[in-house]
């Protein structure tokens, strides 16, 4: 017996119908008819009794049957055990990420990471992604609780900590595209004057809200009504539909501005807002170690220096 044929009659005896059996195998009628008649042979036994209209199980076949799906379930097991021992798991990163962490630059280190490479094996790693504000993010860092956070602020100076920033991208304002400001080439702190202000959720991250609001009273925005939003994806939809503008950068949900959106620079104010890795120094794991070398051949490309 191979294992091919008892796969084979156990979709027919769960079928007990040979062209739907047939179908769901992608093989010819005829012939997972003769597979079943050359299995019969090597047992010595009839599987099943059959006429043009009836299919059914013998006590042989009901055996069979039971005793398939077992051996079946075992040579699966064993062979998912041998590829785990060609191709061991490389573990799991834990990272935190900020919202808004600009889309092309992550899901360019992701792919990186994951096609290996560096490593013994080219397996795919697990990738453990939860939100994380700036100072928030990196206290759970030195607690532990992740391995690497992508932020969008320098941390203080500290030696225990690894830091590179790996963008940096103005903050601008995302209008309803039908808005008499999305004819402006920039728009200032006053043309935002009794607007509804979209943010992202009380906690989404409290540090880059501060930084904003603060710039933009200091230039003389006499702010409008507040709204809150639980995504940046839903922000820029309440964005499109004319319930109020928002802040982002170019980049913070995909590459360009979606359907309704436009985005703006800010004028009279400057906001750059920095992408920066974080990790420990002292225990980084192999995959964090692989990740900041990804990190450093992204900046390379982009012709930057990095910090060391």
């Amino acid at each position: 017996m191979e294992i091919r044929q008892l796969r084979r009659f156990l979709v027919l005896a769960e079928e007990l119908h040979f062209g739907k059996a047939a179908a769901r195998l992608h093989i010819a009628q005829p012939a997972l008819s003769q597979e079943l008649k050359a299995l019969e042979k090597t047992l010595g036994l009839r599987l099943m009794d059959r006429t043009h209209n009836y299919v059914a199980l013998t006590d042989a076949g009901r055996r069979l049957r039971e005793e398939a799906a077992h051996i079946i379930e075992a040579h699966d097991a064993a062979a998912s055990a041998m590829e785990e021992l060609r191709s061991p798991p490389r573990g799991t990163l834990r990272l935190g990420v900020a919202v808004g962490v600009a889309y092309p630059l992550l899901a360019e280190l992701l792919r990186d990471l994951s096609s290996g490479g560096l490593g013994p094996v080219d397996a795919a790693p697990e990738v453990d992604v939860k939100p994380a504000a700036a100072r928030e993010g990196v206290q759970k860092l030195l607690d532990g609780e992740f391995d690497a956070v992508f932020i969008h602020a320098v941390p203080p100076s500290d030696e225990r900590l690894g830091v590179l920033t790996l963008e940096t991208e103005p903050m601008g304002v995302a209008l309803p595209s039908g808005s008499p400001l999305a004819k402006l080439a920039a728009v200032s702190p006053t043309n935002l004057n009794g607007q509804a202000l979209i943010w992202l959720q009380r906690d989404g991250d409290p540090d880059v809200r501060e930084r904003v609001l603060d710039l933009l009273l200091d230039g003389g925005m006499v702010p409008g009504p507040h709204r809150w939003s639980p995504s940046i994806a839903t922000t820029m939809s309440l964005v499109a539909a004319g319930l109020g503008v928002s802040f982002k950068t170019p980049h913070q949900v995909v590459p360009g501005d979606p359907p309704g959106v436009v985005w703006r620079p800010f004028s009279g104010i400057d906001l750059p807002m920095p992408t920066v890795l974080v990790w420990r120094r002292s225990d980084a794991s192999p995959l964090t170690a692989e990740l900041v070398v990804h990190a450093r051949r992204y900046l390379a490309k982009k012709g930057k220096a990095s910090l060391p």
